[in-house]
């Protein structure tokens, strides 16, 4: 049995746990159906963007079923760990009319950017105009190693999924705050995204909107506990100095943050005091659905790249 054809599935994949989440189509609204959350052992999924990152498919496939209680769900878009693709932005001044010629396109700068060859590497591209207002696009691009899709996509699979739309978790949260955040940074629209989760660090910064920068710092050690906020402003402290060597960073002026931790408040005041930025957690008050405000804070940050998935698929 399925849901109906108005409904839309979203799923994250984390070596801690999955999130599913649902959502219906009413006219012009969204409404939040349901969300569901279960947790990994500690083990079955390892984030990596060279090996596999399956551990145990037998048990990564019963947490799936606990999670749909054994529901062929149908298709859905799959927002998976931003640590386990190489990804790069580079300028285009044209692009191909054919989709097949656009991917050999942006499939090439990729191995340019990387020095390696990358035949059989699941791509996926966004556009955006370019922040120096030249014709043409910015193009963000990632790569992730085939096999590893595969293996997510199996168990997937077998377990009653459609996979339609597979993305990293960044940029189907970026993609559901970014009308957001554009509104608040108007006209200028520079401004830092960072989010955090048991997997990763992952900051952007955007200049005009369009992302300009780009830093993925991949753990295996969560960020939690006393030395993490300290631990969190090094990591962007490190990629503003990056960012600055090439960029004007007073230029910069929010800094938006999705994080489910405990201790998400307490890091949004420290980020605005070292930084000298507007800090502000994002949650279910910064994007349109019916039924988001049922959900915590927390709740939300942690459903927000299954939210994203399910509306892009």
């Amino acid at each position: 049995m399925r849901w109906g054809q108005r409904t839309r599935v979203g799923l994250e994949i984390a070596p801690d746990g999955l999130t599913l989440v649902r959502t219906r189509d009413r006219g012009r609204r969204r409404i939040v159906m349901d969300v569901r959350t279960q947790p990994l052992p500690p083990g079955v999924v390892s984030v990596s963007p060279i090996e596999p990152n399956i551990a145990d498919s037998a048990e990564f496939g019963q947490a799936v079923r606990a999670l749909t209680e054994g529901r062929r769900i149908g298709p859905v878009g799959v927002a998976l760990p931003d640590a386990l693709a190489r990804v790069a932005l580079f300028d285009v001044a044209s692009l191909p009319p054919q989709p097949s010629d656009v991917a050999r396109l942006v499939r090439w700068h990729l191995e340019k950017t990387f020095s390696v060859d990358l035949p059989l590497a699941r791509i996926a591209h966004q556009r955006f105009r370019r922040p120096d207002g030249e014709p043409g696009h910015r193009i963000v691009a990632s790569a992730i190693d085939e096999a590893i899709v595969s293996q997510y996509e199996t168990v997937l699979i077998q377990e009653g999924f459609e996979p339609r739309v597979l993305d990293l978790a960044l940029f189907h949260r970026f993609n559901l705050y970014r009308s957001h955040m554009a509104r608040l940074t108007e006209p200028d629209h520079h401004f830092i995204f960072l989010t955090i989760t048991g997997a990763a660090l992952t900051l952007m910064i955007a200049d005009g909107g369009t992302p300009a920068y780009l830093r993925i710092k991949g753990t295996r050690r969560p960020f939690a506990g006393p030395e993490t906020a300290s631990r969190i402003l090094d990591e962007v402290e490190l990629s503003l100095n990056a960012y600055g060597k090439e960029k004007d960073l007073s230029r910069v002026t929010h800094l938006f943050v999705v994080s489910a931790t405990e201790t998400a408040d307490d890091l949004s005041d420290q980020l605005a005091a070292r930084f000298h930025l507007t800090a502000s957690l994002l949650g279910s008050g910064d994007v349109t659905l019916d039924g988001a405000d049922a959900l915590s804070r927390r709740e939300f940050a942690g459903a927000s790249a299954a939210l994203g998935a399910a509306l892009e698929r």
